[in-house]
């Protein structure tokens, strides 16, 4: 099997698990490959001689096209080529002026001979039948995952996918198969099955431990000042509680216990570095509450304990720069500090929180509000516990006063009304506005200097501006996160667990998160490192940051890890794989059952009778030598998982003639191509029963309203609109703060979910390129200045909105700032974006040996710049085609924002359209050039749908049938629907 994935020649894998070459028929439908040729050497090659190829030939290629490489074999490749050719002949474009020019009857007489020769090989069949497609990095992990039930991402070693000339990486043409690959499928495989198949004998090991916090929780605190270093605040011993549990389950296990007692080398007293053996006997030296990351939060504390818990304040991102106040981490990150976590396998956080019942804290120059007639109550001596009586119930704004004059420099004021805590710096006296119940409430104020004379607390009236921003505050609710890695000197190194969830409740509630160990970073130390912080990871909870308005703080109360996470013992992992059977254990029938039953899975349809007499013959091999039943089927179920039957996606033909995909190999395209994984068991089940092409329309509604589809639309528009681009221009942080990694990685998902969003709800394609709604989150509403638009968290919604310089992908920052150098923006590469991926009319590649513009021209006008460059040999045929799509597009700067300056947008497109701004070339993409639009999006997803480059003929097919969903306005779930219809999906 090696020898023949290493071997690079072309080949299928037949149901019998043997290589069947692939055979390459050639028709020529009707008119013989000598007589086009003859035709060509008679009529076609004399002209090219005397009239193109002085111009066009390999050491002179003006505009970048050869045409001593034409032949007339008419190949499918050249015969975009061939219509360029003809068309410039006919128009009378080429020869140039200044040469010499055939006469009116060699000109006929070429076009005839080149019309005849294109009608010819476009009648020709494609070239292919059947086809086998390796599967891409990302979908053979997403198998392996779902068909495993393994969390766990452990295809880290595979090599990225090459990249086709389409932008995809499906594309057979492009997906070679390197022997490192092999290798690493041959490791892979060993490892996923090594951590799926246990010891059922064996009790596992469990480790399970929960953190209790809240102001003087721990009765009996460790009596050492704990040791944890740079730009770390520890909590107080006393504020935090480390309990090892021993949890119920329904089978025998072995609780793990941390190590407690430790001896040390060198460590750290705050920032000093403390070196001289030191021994240690404490929980606390294994496991320790922090909060680590940039001081100085902006408003009130970041962090603050109080009898209840931990109350968090949103963690501001840093900047993701290093040497700044962010570097040590996010402004507030609250961690769970620990020397031991299990090695492998699922874990499971649970979190014990609330949405805290918060005030707003006023800004600095915030004045008192307050009506003639409001209900004003005065407290003084407010430093020792004083009781007041709200009799009417309402929001209510604190002032504090002092009692001379108020403090030149602000004051750090802790305010407490029963058992609700307030803290932040006190600018002037309107301190707070919170909600109040009637009826007796206890008040303290204490400041760190001069003592509070009075506070006084003054009813606003619900229609004031302070109340109604109380109320959008109050009405906010915290987004817990929980995140996973280890510490460094310099910060930390955390992924998040899971998604963020929401927080709505005052009450505390749990919240579940889960994931695999193995896909977080971990620490590479060696064993007994003698350091006092080496090797330490770390669990973080924090309330996550999205726009910087003001949000109700999270209070935590607990935090309770479980790993391994076993439901089961063995677990679901190995059951799959040792199903349940009426056969004895260690059978050889059993053995037999347990390899069909996977190998049936992993092939995506039944074994043939030679697959399945092959797998077992290995099975019985292996038991036959060893002896051990599970090491057999181990090592046998390695040879499923390296087989070409599980890596490659094969559509096997009979004949030499197009043929209608089997239900199997349906069920398996269409899988790969709307989830990137594998078919579920219903799409496998209507295979079964040949029900799949009857249900063929159900079964697409249903795939793209699944979760999966978005497996889907993150590799295909992220590939289509070239996404990658984005992930790795750098921008300049000092011209653009604001595009900080928290922002760019929104950003970076919204053309994903915006085109997703068209799909599921069948939107008309003119969406695409203008509409007059957008698809965000708060982050990247706030980043477009349209924060108050949205409440979601990190959730895309649909807003509307009345700006025309927002609305489809043309104007979305994530695409624009990739195609710039983060400094400034670059109408060539947004014009050559836009021809390739929006209108498909890419332009040639650039040719080779193009001089570079004179430096001293950076203050030239960008129009003067992109003349000049044009005017230069072999640049002027690609730049009509790309600078006038680009020009409108200089109205946005390099960080994708409009530009409010004026910038001149007009441009004269290639059709010779006149447009005046970044509005009219969207008007005029989404009237005049829909159909273009649409067949460019056919296209691209098409060549995705079935993972190749499409021939000329298939091409044409989609230009002239798209027409057909025009009077229903391109609908894109129908564009989609009428590729999965169309022969080119269904026909191997």
């Amino acid at each position: 099997m090696r020898s023949l994935l290493n071997c690079g020649t072309s080949f299928v894998i037949g149901w019998s698990g043997q290589a069947i070459p692939v055979a390459i028929f050639l028709f020529t439908g009707g008119i013989s490959v000598a007589a086009s040729r003859d035709s060509f050497e008679q009529e076609v090659r004399p002209f090219l001689q005397n009239y193109c190829l002085k111009c066009h030939n390999d050491e002179v290629a003006e505009s970048g096209i050869r045409l001593d490489q034409l032949n007339g074999t008419f190949e499918q490749q050249r015969l975009r080529l061939w219509e360029g050719l003809r068309k410039q002949i006919t128009n009378r474009k080429m020869p140039p002026e200044d040469a010499s020019q055939p006469t009116t009857s060699e000109r006929d007489s070429v076009l005839t001979a080149i019309d005849e020769a294109i009608r010819h090989a476009r009648s020709r069949p494609d070239e292919f039948n059947g086809s086998v497609r390796r599967l891409t990095v990302i979908q053979y992990q997403n198998t392996l995952r779902d068909l495993l039930r393994l969390r766990e991402n452990i295809t880290a070693s595979l090599p990225a996918d090459a990249v086709s000339k389409d932008g995809f990486t499906n594309n057979v043409q492009s997906m070679l198969l390197s022997p490192l690959q092999v290798e690493s499928y041959l490791s892979i495989a060993r490892n996923a099955l090594n951590l799926c198949i246990v010891d059922e004998d064996k009790k596992p090991v469990i480790q399970t431990f929960r953190m209790d916090l809240g102001k003087g929780i721990n009765s009996d605190p460790y009596p050492d000042q704990l040791i944890l270093g740079a730009n770390s605040s520890l909590l107080e011993n006393s504020d935090f509680e480390v309990i090892e549990l021993n949890p119920l389950k329904p089978f025998p296990f072995e609780p793990f216990q941390m190590q407690t007692r430790f001896r040390f080398i060198e460590g750290y007293q705050g920032n000093d570095t403390v070196r001289g053996w030191r021994d240690y006997d404490s929980i606390y030296h294994a496991v320790f509450a922090c909060v680590r990351g940039a001081d100085g939060y902006p408003k009130g504390k970041a962090w603050e304990t109080i009898p209840s818990g931990l109350l968090l304040r949103p963690s501001i991102p840093g900047q993701g720069l290093f040497g700044v106040d962010s570097t040590y981490g996010p402004k507030a990150n609250f961690k769970v500090s620990l020397r031991e976590l299990p090695a492998h396998g699922n874990f499971r956080v649970t979190v014990t929180a609330a949405k805290y019942n918060d005030g707003l804290l006023l800004d600095a120059g915030e004045t008192s509000h307050s009506e003639p007639g409001a209900d004003r109550l005065t407290i003084s001596e407010p430093e020792i516990n004083r009781s007041v009586n709200i009799k009417r119930p309402g929001i209510y704004q604190a002032e504090i006063f002092f009692r001379d004059t108020q403090p030149l420099e602000p004051v750090h004021l802790n305010l407490t009304i029963d058992d609700r805590w307030f803290s932040g710096l006190l600018y002037q006296p309107a301190f707070v506005v919170l909600r109040l119940p009637a009826g007796v409430i206890d008040i303290i104020a204490q400041t760190d200097g001069r003592s509070p004379s009075q506070v006084v607390l003054t009813k606003l009236a619900d229609h004031s501006e302070l109340a109604q921003r109380f109320t959008a505050f109050e009405h906010r609710s915290p987004r817990m996160g929980v995140h996973v890695g280890l510490r460094r000197d310099c910060g930390s190194t955390l992924a998040p667990a899971g998604v963020a969830q929401t927080v709505t409740s005052t009450e505390l509630s749990e919240f579940v998160f889960e994931d695999a160990i193995n896909n977080f970073p971990s620490p590479e130390v060696e064993k007994d490192n003698v350091n006092y912080l080496a090797g330490l990871r770390e669990i973080s909870v924090r309330s996550e940051y999205t726009d910087g308005r003001d949000i109700p703080r999270l209070l935590i109360r607990s935090i309770h890890f479980e790993g391994p996470l076993f439901e089961t013992w063995p677990p679901e992992h190995h059951r799959r794989i040792f199903i349940n059977s009426d056969h004895p254990t260690e059978s050889a029938e059993y053995a037999d059952e347990i390899i069909r039953s996977f190998a049936t899975k992993a092939f995506r349809r039944p074994l043939t009778a030679d697959e399945k007499a092959s797998f077992y013959d290995i099975w019985q091999k292996f038991f036959n030598t060893t002896g051990s039943f599970t090491h057999s089927v181990r090592n046998t179920l390695g040879a499923v998982l390296t087989s070409p039957q599980f890596l490659f996606l094969v559509e096997r033909s009979e004949t030499p003639d197009p043929e209608p995909l089997d239900e199997w190999e349906l069920a398996s395209k269409l899988s790969y191509f709307l989830w990137n994984t594998a078919p579920d068991e219903q799409l496998l089940g209507l295979a079964a029963t040949n029900q799949l092409y009857e249900q063929l329309d159900a079964q697409i509604d249903r795939m793209v309203s699944d979760r999966q589809f978005s497996q889907c639309m993150e590799q295909f528009v992220s590939q289509w609109l070239d996404l990658s681009r984005f992930d790795v221009v750098e921008i300049d942080h000092l011209q653009f703060p604001e595009l900080t990694p928290h922002v760019r990685s929104q950003l970076r998902k919204e053309p994903v979910n915006f085109v997703q969003h068209l799909i599921r709800a069948n939107l008309p394609l003119r969406n695409l390129v203008r509409s007059d709604f957008a698809l965000a989150n708060e982050v990247v509403a706030a980043y477009y200045g349209l924060g108050d638009s949205v409440e979601s968290g990190f959730d895309f919604v649909v807003f509307e909105h009345d700006d025309s310089n927002l609305g489809g992908v043309l104007t979305q920052a994530g695409i624009l700032a990739g195609l710039s150098n983060g400094r400034e923006s670059n109408p060539v590469k947004r014009g050559a974006w836009l021809a390739r991926r929006i209108i498909a009319e890419p332009p040639a590649d650039p040719p080779p040996n193009v001089p570079a513009l004179p430096e001293d021209q950076s203050q030239m006008p960008l129009r003067e710049k992109l003349k000049r460059h044009r005017d230069q040999e072999g640049c002027v045929g690609c730049h009509i085609k790309i600078d006038p799509w680009g020009l409108p597009l200089e109205q946005y700067d390099a960080g994708g924002l409009f530009r409010h300056d004026i910038v001149d947008g007009q441009s004269t497109l290639p059709d010779g359209t006149t447009v005046v701004d970044m509005v009219g070339l969207k008007s005029y993409l989404a009237v005049d050039r829909i159909d273009q639009v649409a067949f460019s999006f056919l296209k691209h997803v098409a060549g995705y749908a079935v993972g190749r480059s499409l021939t000329y003929n298939e091409i044409e097919f989609l230009r002239k049938h798209a027409l057909e969903l025009k009077p229903q306005e391109y609908r894109m779930l129908d564009m989609l629907r009428f590729v999965i219809r169309s022969d080119l999906f269904l026909m191997k």
